[in-house]
């Protein structure tokens, strides 16, 4: 795959955040707007950083239709996957070839995530230990983790 991220994908990045959060996530239209803002405002930031960490995205014909972003290879902040593309293996793809990458890199010896409701059934069949309490936030907020 090694398909990194570049800043020219940014739109992109925003319209599968936004298609896959109405339909995945969120259960308002409030809920929607807040976590499609708070996260935009996250990808912006780290396109302004220079790009510190680990990312890759998933083509299909040409397209992107999933992306997953590790900031300074131990923070999964991003792991998104169109609607349509779900269930298909590619965010187990994305976050295999991330953890295979950061298992070398992460100065913390792990990596770190705040799961959705709906995702965490998914990181825990990936081996993913939750590491402390749900936070109450719109689409729900709790901390896993893998040890390397």
């Amino acid at each position: 795959m090694n398909n990194i991220i570049e800043e020219t994908d940014s739109e992109k990045l925003k319209l599968i955040v936004k298609e896959t959060i109405r339909c995945s996530v969120a259960t308002t239209e409030e809920e929607a707007i807040f976590l499609i803002d708070d996260i935009n405002v996250s990808l912006q930031k780290w396109f302004s950083s220079g790009l510190n960490g680990y990312s890759s995205k998933f083509l299909v014909n040409k397209s992107i239709v999933g992306f997953i972003i590790v900031k300074e290879f131990w923070n999964l902040s991003h792991l998104f996957v169109l609607p349509a593309f779900q269930q298909q293996g590619i965010g187990k793809s994305l976050l295999a070839e991330a953890i295979a990458v950061c298992s070398e890199r992460s100065p913390k010896g792990k990596l770190l995530l705040n799961s959705s409701v709906v995702a965490a059934n998914f990181y825990e069949a990936l081996g993913f230990k939750q590491s402390g309490l749900a936070h109450d936030r719109p689409g729900g907020c709790i901390p896993y983790e893998i040890v390397f």
